[in-house]
C-alpha cells in the first residue's frame, strides 16, 4: 500500500467517525466555528491571515493585491452570511433531517476563493466531507482546516483535504464509491468523467465551464459602466467563471467610446490590482484572439489588457487574463438572443444601467446570476449557482 492510499484509508475511517459527531451538532454552532475559522484567514494581523497572504500568491496565480482583495471582497461579511445560510438551511416543515454518510467536494483550481462556499455549505449540511483540492492550487482549503482545528478541533475532523496528482485514478474511484454526493467543479470533460464513476443514487451537482457576459444600457453613464466593468473583468485575472468576456452595448451607446473608457479603467485598476504572470499556453491564445480583434474592428491593447470593439457581430470567448470584447446589439432582446446561445455556460449577466427584461427574455434552461456590473465577481455565499440554491444536493430528509 502507498503512502497516499493509507492516507485516503484512514481519512475515510476518520470521516466515518466524525460523521457521527457532526449529525449531532446545532446547525448554529457549525456556523459559529466556521465563521471564526474564516475570519481567521482573512484578517492580515493574524497568523494564518498573514500566512494565506503569503502562500496563496504562488499557488493561484495570482498577485498579492489580488489574493488581499478576494480574500476581503469574499470573506468581508462571512460571520452574517453563514448565519443565515443556516438559518435557511433548516428542514422544511414535515421532515427530518438525514444527512448523508459521506460527501466528496472536488475543486478547480483557476479561482482560489471558491471553496469558501462549497466547504461551508458541506459542513453546515452536517456532511463529513472528503475534499479534493486542485493538484497546483490546495492552499486555502489547507489553511482553513488548519484554522478551524484551532477553533473547534472536534468539527474539523470532518473535513479532510487532499490534493491528488495526477494519475490516482484509482484513490478518486475508492473516495467517489463511498460517497452519497458528490459536488464537483471543471471542465465538461471532467463533470462527465467523475459522473460516470459514481452511483445511480450518488447525488450529483455539477458546474462546469462557464463565463460571464455585459450589458450596458442606453440609458448608462459611460464612464461609471467603463469603471464596474474594470473591476469585473481585472478580478482573478478573467479566470472565474463569472469574468465577462464580452460586453454589448446597448443602440444609443457609443461602443468605441465605451471600449476606450473601459481601456482607460483597466490601466488604472493594473495599478492597484496587477495581473499574476501570463503563462505561455495563454499567450498564444490570446495572440490569436488579438489577431482576429485586429481584423474585425479595433484593438486597444495594454501591458495587461486588451479592449476589442467589433460591431454587430456575435459574442466570442476570449482566453481570459483580462482580454475583452466590446460589441453592440438593438436592444435587451437582441443581447439575451445573443447570451442564451451559450446555453448553460452563460454563469453570469453584469449590467449597467436601468434594465427590465433581462432575466424574462433569457431562453428556458439559462440561468445566469443577473447583477449589477462591478458585482460580477463578488456573489456572496447565498448565491444560486447554475440556478439552483448552493445547498443543492447536499441536504436529505425523511417525512416526519
Amino acid at each position: 500500500m502507498s503512502a497516499t492510499e493509507a492516507v485516503l484509508r484512514d481519512a475515510l475511517a476518520e470521516l466515518a467517525v466524525a460523521g457521527e459527531i457532526l449529525r449531532a451538532r446545532e446547525r448554529a454552532s457549525i456556523a459559529d466555528s466556521l465563521a471564526e475559522a474564516w475570519e481567521q484567514i482573512a484578517d492580515p494581523e493574524r497568523a494564518l491571515g498573514g500566512l494565506a497572504r503569503e502562500q496563496i500568491p504562488a499557488t493561484s496565480q495570482c498577485t498579492l493585491p489580488m489574493v488581499a482583495w478576494g480574500l476581503s471582497s469574499t470573506l468581508g461579511n462571512v460571520r452574517e452570511e453563514l448565519a443565515e445560510m443556516a438559518r435557511r438551511m433548516q428542514p422544511p416543515a414535515g421532515t427530518i433531517a438525514s444527512p448523508a454518510r459521506l460527501g466528496v467536494l472536488i475543486l478547480a483550481g483557476n479561482v482560489f476563493t471558491a471553496c469558501v462556499q462549497s466547504i461551508s455549505v458541506a459542513l453546515l449540511s452536517r456532511v463529513p466531507t472528503f475534499v479534493k483540492a486542485s493538484s497546483s492550487d490546495d492552499t486555502l482549503p489547507r489553511l482553513f482546516i488548519e484554522a478551524l482545528s484551532r477553533v473547534d478541533p472536534e468539527l474539523a475532523t470532518a473535513c479532510f483535504v487532499l490534493g491528488m496528482p495526477r494519475g490516482t485514478a484509482g484513490l478518486e474511484a475508492t473516495v467517489l464509491h463511498h460517497a452519497q454526493v458528490v459536488a464537483a467543479f471543471g471542465s465538461d470533460a471532467t463533470l462527465a468523467s467523475i459522473r460516470s464513476r459514481i452511483g445511480p443514487n450518488t447525488a450529483f451537482v455539477g458546474h462546469g465551464h462557464g463565463l460571464g457576459l455585459g450589458f450596458v444600457s442606453a440609458d448608462a453613464d459611460v464612464s461609471t459602466a467603463a469603471r464596474a466593468f474594470a473591476l469585473d473583468v481585472a478580478a482573478y485575472d478573467q479566470r472565474g467563471c463569472m469574468s465577462p468576456h464580452a460586453i454589448a452595448c446597448e443602440h444609443g451607446v457609443d461602443a468605441d467610446g465605451f471600449a476606450s473608457a473601459l481601456a482607460e479603467a483597466l490601466a488604472a485598476i493594473s495599478r492597484d490590482l496587477p495581473r499574476g504572470r501570463l503563462p505561455t499556453d495563454v499567450a498564444a491564445a490570446q495572440l490569436q484572439w488579438r489577431g482576429v480583434a485586429v481584423a474585425r474592428g479595433e484593438l486597444v491593447e495594454g501591458s495587461s489588457f486588451a479592449v476589442s470593439s467589433e460591431g454587430s457581430v456575435a459574442p466570442r470567448v476570449s482566453p481570459g487574463w483580462r482580454n475583452v470584447m466590446v460589441f453592440e446589439v438593438v436592444d435587451e432582446r437582441a443581447f439575451c438572443a445573443s447570451a442564451s446561445a451559450f446555453g448553460p455556460h452563460l454563469k453570469s449577466v453584469g449590467v449597467a444601467g436601468e434594465t427590465q427584461g433581462i432575466r424574462r427574455s433569457l431562453s428556458a434552461g439559462v440561468a445566469p446570476r443577473v447583477c449589477h456590473a462591478g458585482t460580477m465577481q463578488t456573489p456572496g455565499l447565498l448565491a444560486y449557482a447554475d440556478g439552483w440554491p448552493p445547498w443543492q444536493g447536499w441536504r436529505r430528509f425523511i417525512t416526519d
